[in-house]
Parts: structure tokens; sequence; C-alpha cells
């Protein structure tokens, strides 16, 4: 009876892997960092100003906080669950991004899809924890994380191809969000038997206790500076370049997808950033991002610089928040809960640095926004001076 419940060959984790990416790259690729992509497109079919813009991404943000708490109060118990809760949300809000007549109806689409990786961050930690070897686990979570560069350069591939069709493009995804999922949930060396647990695990969730985040003070801070910095390329780095740099529509997706292949980048780096100090890699990964944040708005216009400074930002924004997961997984003794905590906290400085973008974009110039943004960016490196606290790799 059992046999017909499990596959009788056990899936390879780099298989498992695979799916892990692209469930990653389909919820915040697409779902949810595709709202700054397709946002020029949005804004010709929706009442967005630049002030608004921000404060929908904001909320989406907020919401994403919200997904991300659910998801590490359950994903050391029903990992798999959550997966689908990532899925579910992203692809219903898919959809209702591509449905949406009334401005009402796209702005719950918009919050929707942005849920899906709030879920899929905390749920791909417990996963990829129970089915890599220990040795593997810190390079296969940096390649899952990298993720998120594949889905950006499929979003502006999407964006090249389709031109003004953006509903079907949503469509497209809320089909690769329901894919990727059940991807995951059939590689799952658990896939067969849903009711069971590790061993030692609880029936039921329980509070994570306080001693479960102790040493995370300081990426905490990090995140939360890092995310206010980074969100107005995320949100405002294509309209930047088609509006301050006279980009046409195809260059500017030319620019989003080199931001994406430089994401997808970050899984070449995987083994060296788990082998290093964090001191090292976090200076050196958000003082990059800052870089590529200030390029981005001061030189828009320079076909080469621009896209050099896409590429650039895409590879630190990765490597900063996969060492941002090794970060946690060195000091926190629940890694699912302590992820969760830092990208929960990444996010919420992403919600404050969307409006306040948007109102410098408003009261000023994309220059003087980007370098604002730059400087947050610059500011979270400091985080990570030597301390004697947890594993060799954080001092």
């Amino acid at each position: 009876m059992k046999r017909s419940l499990q596959s009788p060959v056990q899936p390879h984790p780099l298989l498992f892997a695979t799916s892990g990416v692209a469930l990653i790259a389909v919820t915040y690729g697409l779902a949810r960092l595709g709202y700054g992509l397709f946002l020029p497109a949005f804004s010709a079919a929706f009442p967005l100003t630049p002030a608004v813009s921000g404060l929908l991404a904001s909320g989406a943000s907020i919401l994403y906080c919200v997904s991300a708490g659910v998801g590490f109060r359950h994903a050391s118990l029903r990992p798999r669950g959550v997966a689908g809760l990532a899925g579910l949300s992203a692809a219903l809000g898919s959809l209702g991004i591509a449905a949406a007549s009334s401005t009402p109806v796209f702005v719950g689409g918009v919050l929707l899809a942005g849920m899906g990786s709030g879920f899929a961050s905390p749920a791909m930690v417990e996963l990829v924890r129970r089915n890599a070897d220990p040795s593997a686990r810190g390079r296969l979570q940096s390649v899952v994380n990298a993720g998120t560069g594949f889905g950006v350069v499929l979003a502006g591939a999407l964006s090249l191809v389709l031109g003004e069709a953006w509903r079907v493009a949503w469509v497209l995804v809320a089909a690769l969000a329901a894919a990727s999922t059940l991807a995951v949930l059939r590689l799952d060396r658990d896939s067969g038997r849903p009711g069971a647990r590790p061993a030692g695990r609880q029936a039921e969730p329980s509070l994570v206790a306080p001693s479960a985040f102790h040493g995370l003070a300081r990426p905490l801070g990090g995140a939360l500076v890092f995310g206010a910095g980074s969100a107005a390329v995320w949100v405002y780095g294509r309209a930047t370049f088609e509006q301050a740099g006279g980009m046409s529509v195809g260059l500017s997706a030319g620019a989003w997808m080199a931001l994406g292949l430089g994401g997808a980048g970050a899984a070449a780096v995987s083994r060296w950033l788990a082998g290093q100090p964090i001191r090292v890699t976090w200076p050196l990964s958000t003082l990059m991002t800052a870089l590529a944040t200030a390029l981005v708005g001061t030189v828009p216009g320079s076909l080469l610089l621009a896209y050099a400074a896409a590429a650039a930002f895409g590879l630190a924004y990765m490597a900063a928040t996969s060492v941002l997961i090794l970060w946690a997984s060195a000091v926190a003794t629940d890694s699912a809960a302590g992820t969760s905590v830092l990208f929960i906290a990444l996010v919420l400085g992403q919600a404050a640095g969307a409006s306040l973008t948007g109102l410098l974009l408003e009261e000023g110039t994309a220059a003087v926004a980007f370098l604002v943004a730059a400087l947050a960016c610059a500011a979270s490196a400091v985080v990570a001076v030597p301390t004697t606290a947890g594993t060799a790799r954080v001092r």
C-alpha cells in the first residue's frame, strides 16, 4: 500500500533544488518584482502617479511581511502546506492582475500576488534543509535564493515579446506559479508521506522561543536599512530608464533582463559566499548595490553604463539576500524562523523606501532620489563589523 503513495526512486537533491529555483523565480522575480517591470504599462492603464505607485508597492511589502510571518510560524512543521500557499497566492493574484478592469481589482491582485514570495522563503529554507546533505545546504540555499534573478530575466523576456499585451504575461505568470509549486511538492523527498514529521518535532506549531532569534540584532538592522535603499531600483528602475534616460520600451526591458542575469549570476558565487566570513560578504554586496543604485539614477541615458549598473545591482542584491540566509543559519537556532524575520525586516525597509523614493521623484529628480537610496544601501554595510558571536562564518 505504501509503495503506491511513495515514489520508488528518491529524487536527486539537485533536481529538487531546480524546482525550488523555479518557485522562487516565479513568486519573487515575476509575481512580486514584476510590478516594477510592468509599472509603465500599469500606469497607462490605471491612474498611478509615482507617489501612488510607491504606496501600492509599500502595501504589497507589508502584506509580504504578514505572509512571511505566517510562513515562519508554520514552515518548520508544515513546509509543504506553506509552499502550497506560496503558489496559490501568486497564481490567484497574477490572474487578478490579468483580469483587472478597475483599479480596486488591480490593487487587490498586486497585493495578493506579492504575498506568495513571503510564503515561499520559509518553506524553501525548510524543504532544502530536509532534501540536501548538511554539507551542501548553505550552497543550495544560495542557489535557490538566486532563482529571483532567473524570474526577473523571464519577466523581462515576457515584457519584450508580448509588448503591450501585459495581461497575457500575467496569465502565464499564474500558470508558472502553479506548475513550479506542483514540481516542488512532487520532488520533495517526503512527498509520499503527507503526514510525516521530522523526528523530534512537535505535533502542532508552537510559538518560536525568543532564543531562536539570538544573534540577529545586527542583520535585522542591516536588512531593514538595505531594504529601504534597494526599493528604488526594484520599483522605479525601469520607469527611470524610460523617463529620465529616454530608453525605448525594448531597451528598458533589456536593462531589466540584464538585472535578472546579474541576479541569476549570484548562483555562481554561492560556494564562495558560503565559505567567506559575513564581515566580508555583507559589506561587499551592500556597497556594490549602493554603487549600482547611484548609477541607475545618475546615468540612465548612457546605455552601456545603465545596463552595467542593472546587472551589477542584480548580482549584488541577490548576493546580499543570500548572505542574510547564511547569517540566519549561522546564528539562529531555527534557521527558517531566522530567515523569515530577516526577510520581513528587508521588505519592511522596502515598504518605507518605495514610498520615500516615490515622493522624492515627484518633488525632485531621479538623480536625487536614487542617490538617497544608494546612501541607505551603503549605510547598511556597517552592521557587519567584526564580532565574536556565532560561528566562523560570522567572524
